[in-house]
């Protein structure tokens, strides 16, 4: 574990898988020039986001050992992080 493994909150690690998740159901956006990510509001595709939860775990995917088999924190993190994401990137907010 380095240094600065000391300053990063409790949980950032959870939070992180949760964002990949996200992403990679198409929950949350990244854009492509900035690498920003944003919050549609896309709820339609939370049961993708779901199923890839399920999968990960009935897989027993590295991704995802850092739950130590908890399932049910991964599910409530999915809704949980989007709310640290404003609904446009910094760069379409510019303008």
């Amino acid at each position: 574990m380095g240094i600065f493994e000391y300053f990063r909150p409790p949980g950032a690690a959870r939070d992180k898988v949760a964002i990949e998740i996200d992403l990679a159901a198409g929950v949350l956006e990244q854009c492509l020039v900035c690498r920003g990510i944003s919050d549609q509001q896309r709820d339609e595709r939370l049961p993708a986001a779901e199923l890839l939860v399920h999968q990960r775990f009935d897989h027993a995917d590295p991704s995802i050992a850092v739950f130590a088999g908890d399932r049910e924190d991964l599910l409530r993190r999915l809704r949980s992080v989007r709310d640290r994401f404003d609904y446009r990137c910094a760069c379409h907010s510019a303008g």
